[in-house]
């Protein structure tokens, strides 16, 4: 099986080779060098998108890589040019090694491999998702035996306000990310703040000066750390989708989690930001799960069913608010360490959830009663 190559990239023709999914792998400047049995990858920086419409690939089955820095509608765009000629759109921002697990996966040459990273994220600030992200990571530490690591990757908030932190922050890591000079084990967890043995939290951003720095290649090796030292890992990644560290943590997740609220402003921004960013990456609505926050039953708000007919993404679970959101920050203490029944029931499903896609057992000893409100779920 050959595969013909339209990308002047080296190191990914490096990586393909190395890989030894193809008999041959050969680099061509026109499609018409490539042979009708042959698989062709073809980068934008070769082939502009607006010239894939005029070509007829005759059956073949094509990949095409975005290199070059588009708007996102744009990437739209060229995702529904795609569409209609049946080739596969490599989402952009991806580091090689992603790139050509895109290529492996959508070969069926390779199985596709569950991740044991776990993203949360939203589309507007302020509605609960680094405290949601924490009350789970308290959970899964105390009702599994799995190591725990959470990553708040919120390049515009440290997100430590619910903690009495001692570990370091993006910022303070960096250097370290940019160099690859973290050498073990040891010396990546030293970079955390262990809540108890089976818990480490790593800070997110501190400076403001650095909140667009992160590159795709740090938080890349940051992530792949994580992945070798925590059974399971939660990733905070916050509300802006401009960025390398939103990016990356969606593209490597097994579960995506949005959290939402009852605000119309956070589910406008969604439904935009998935138009604009997120459907272009190629994500769909039934890539992800929501879980609405902050939940209160009173009727000049959205119900659960309001909020999923407008988003039209399955619902997990719905999390009441709790009165002790301003209270966790003055002590610094997780709201999942207060006596809250609902509260703690509803972050023990999203803790099962995930358990259960990482192949965890979640004992849960605590035998909370019951509680029959739905919220209007559908």
């Amino acid at each position: 099986m050959k595969l013909f190559v339209m990308s002047s990239d080296e190191a990914l023709i490096n990586k393909i080779k190395e890989r030894k999914v193809f008999t041959s792998v050969q680099q061509i400047n026109d499609v018409e060098k490539s042979s009708k049995d042959g698989y062709l990858l073809i980068s934008d920086r070769v082939l502009p998108y607006s010239e894939l419409s005029t070509i007829e690939f005759e059956n073949k089955k094509v990949f095409y890589m975005l290199e070059n820095q588009y708007k996102p509608q744009l990437e739209s765009t060229v995702k529904a040019i795609c569409n209609s000629k049946d080739i596969y759109l490599i989402p952009p921002r991806l580091v090689v090694e992603q790139i050509v697990d895109f290529i492996d996966q959508n070969l069926n040459l390779a199985m596709v491999q569950k991740t044991n990273i776990i993203t949360f994220f939203s589309s507007v600030s302020n509605i609960g998702t680094t405290s949601t992200c924490l009350s789970v990571g308290k959970a899964l530490s105390q009702y599994t035996n799995a190591k725990v690591g959470v990553l708040l990757l919120n390049a515009w908030d440290s997100g430590t306000d619910q903690l009495n932190f001692k570990g370091n922050y993006m910022d303070q890591v960096k250097s370290k990310l940019a160099s690859k000079t973290i050498s073990s084990e040891q010396e990546f967890l030293s970079q955390f703040h262990m809540v108890n043995p089976n818990l480490y939290i790593l800070g997110g951003n501190r400076d403001t000066k650095m909140e667009r720095l992160f590159t795709k290649e740090e938080i890349n090796y940051l992530i792949e750390h994580s992945k070798q030292t925590f059974d399971v890992v939660l990733v905070d990644a916050g509300s802006h989708f401009d960025n390398a560290n939103m990016v990356r943590a969606l593209n490597e997740s097994n579960l995506r989690f949005l959290i939402m609220n009852q605000q119309t402003k956070a589910i406008r921004k969604f439904n935009q930001f998935h138009r604009d960013i997120l459907y272009p990456l190629g994500y769909e609505k039934e890539d992800l799960l929501m879980i609405i926050n902050q939940f209160e039953d009173l009727s000049h708000l959205p119900t659960t069913k309001d909020i999923h007919k407008d988003i039209d993404i399955p619902l997990l679970t719905t999390i009441e608010k709790s009165e002790n959101g301003m209270l966790s920050e003055i002590e610094r203490t997780v709201l999942y360490d207060y006596e809250d029944i609902g509260y703690k029931q509803s972050i023990n499903a999203v803790a099962k959830s995930i358990a259960s896609s990482v192949d965890l057992i979640f004992n849960d000893e605590l035998q909370l009663p019951r509680r029959r409100k739905f919220f209007g779920i559908l």
